[in-house]
């Protein structure tokens, strides 16, 4: 027996694939794109490579959604839609995928779309050379081949009712013209290459092989400024259309301006996440990690490190609480020094104890508040936090290989992902996190709610997920954020997902203006 699932179908609002229905408007009433013109967004971050697989910064996601398709994609309602495949089944026990691919595709080149073409962009990812970040988006995939004329058959290794949204970001390209694909990309999406000059800029012109309907704006031109003040200046300036990852410290000059306008997502995929040691004292034992999570003063840290921009998280929970998969009854963690005290205590560290804050130098400003925050806050209660910042490429020889022990250090960090809770969660699982936390019962429940179908009972293994992380405590999460993205008023149509990758796809400037 199949599971079939076909075009809008597969994902609704509570089936834990999403974080919302509806987003707020980022126009004013009544806008309308209209056609034609060039959209110019800036970023203080270049556009280095143009192959979706080995991406090397967060920016070059940006050209995802303009270039290249995928077998479904998220829409700003943050449904599951079709993309390249209009639709999708599943066998009865989970592990057996098949996409029917859209008719009628070609890349700019005139090639058109076969299932063989995805098998090779499959097994393109899946090589061992190949660098990519989406390693473990196919990790799960045991095989994949061609059914047909328009069939495409994924085996997976363990049953995963989530597995359409899993390689959403898994980009099919044509594997055939790879001498080409970083200066002129054979693409299927709305946008094609007009212009390249790599780390500087990058002009696209509307492809009109494209099969869906043709993009509003006649082009889209990403720049690099200067830097992250220069990159608000001229966006003030007139200079820019538009700016992705508004520097926080900006936010509030962009709001006071009536020309321009920040659009930001429904429900956010970004949070804080300091990490510490699980398996080496003090903070082996969860009381020591409880006792930091009272310590944290996260609205002082909100206001002060991250301008407002974000929501607390009183449960020290990566789900925001508008997630209609948030557990709801979780211990409440808000900032509490007697209880941080009795907990230290129980845990052996006293007054006179020292914890060390390492940290990265001349980076993340709101880390370095943070830590100040921290320190204070520690210091009521007789605990020294020294302040250690070290260059950023110190990293991998202090973490990595996984496993290795960094004894009364906290240690800042940040995830981005896409608002849903196997996403979200991922951190936490065996292996993954620098904390060193690995708990079989929390990776069976992960596993548990992939093979789970059931919207209702999936949502029920997540609350188990998010309760086991907010007694353990295996990292800190102060607050969730969005990266913002500002445009002009005029610019109508641009939204911006969870993780915070600005969509210009459909966008267009303002009918009129």
């Amino acid at each position: 027996m199949k599971r079939r699932l076909v075009a809008l179908a597969v994902a609704t609002c509570g089936i834990g694939l999403v974080a919302a229905c509806d987003g707020p408007a980022d126009n004013p009433p009544g806008a309308q794109a209209g056609t034609g013109g060039v959209l110019t967004i800036g970023a203080a971050q270049g556009i280095k490579v143009l192959n979706p697989v080995t991406k090397s910064n967060a920016w070059e996601q940006a050209l995802f959604s303009l270039m290249w398709n995928s077998l479904v994609k998220t829409g700003q309602d943050l449904k599951t839609q079709p993309d390249l495949a209009t639709a999708w089944s599943s066998s009865a026990d989970l592990r057996t995928w098949t996409f029917t691919l859209r008719q009628g595709v070609t890349f700019s080149n005139g090639k058109p779309l076969t299932p063989a073409d995805v098998v090779s962009t499959i097994e393109y990812y899946r090589k061992p050379d190949t660098v990519t970040q989406l390693k473990n988006n196919v990790a799960p995939i045991v095989s994949v081949k061609a059914s047909g004329a328009d069939d495409v058959v994924f085996e997976l290794t363990a049953p995963n009712a989530l597995f359409p949204t899993s390689i959403e970001l898994v980009k099919i390209v044509d594997t055939a013209s790879m001498s080409t694909m970083e200066s002129q990309p054979a693409v299927t999406g709305p946008f094609k290459v007009k212009e390249f000059v790599a780390d500087d800029h990058l002009t696209l012109e509307r492809n009109p092989k494209f099969f869906g309907q043709a993009a509003k704006l006649d082009g889209v031109k990403l720049v690099k400024t200067a830097d992250a003040s220069a990159a608000v200046t001229a966006l003030q300036a007139g200079d820019l259309d538009a700016l992705w990852s508004v520097p926080l410290s900006q936010v509030s000059s962009i709001q006071g301006n009536p020309r321009l306008r920040l659009s930001r997502p429904a429900v956010i995929g970004q949070y804080v996440s300091w990490e510490v040691d699980t398996t080496a004292p003090p903070f082996n034992n969860p009381k020591a990690r409880q006792a930091l999570a009272y310590a944290i003063d996260a609205r002082a840290i909100l206001k002060a490190a991250y301008f407002d921009q974000g929501v607390v998280s009183t449960t020290n929970d990566p789900l925001t609480t508008n997630n209609p998969n948030y557990a709801g009854s979780l211990t409440d963690y808000t900032y509490n020094l007697d209880k941080a005290r009795a907990l230290f205590a129980a845990a052996g560290i006293t007054e006179g104890s020292t914890l060390t804050w390492w940290g990265v130098a001349g980076q993340y400003p709101e880390w370095n508040i943070s830590a100040q925050i921290l320190q204070e806050s520690l210091k009521k209660i007789g605990i020294t936090l020294k302040i250690e910042n070290t260059d950023i490429a110190s990293w991998p020889a202090k973490f990595y290989p996984a496993g290795k022990q960094f004894p009364g250090m906290i240690v800042p960090n940040f995830q981005s992902f896409q608002p849903n809770a196997a996403d979200l969660l991922l951190f936490v699982l065996s292996g993954r996190c620098e904390c060193n936390w690995n708990n079989k019962q929390v990776d069976d429940l992960y596993n548990r709610a992939l093979g789970t179908a059931d919207p209702q009972g999936q949502k029920a293994v997540w609350g188990q997920v998010q309760e086991l992380v907010n007694k353990e405590a295996p990292i800190f999460v102060p607050l969730q954020f969005a990266t913002l993205t500002a445009t002009k008023n005029t610019v109508a149509g641009l939204w911006v997902d969870g993780a915070g990758n600005p969509h210009v796809e459909d966008a267009g400037f303002v009918a009129g203006q």
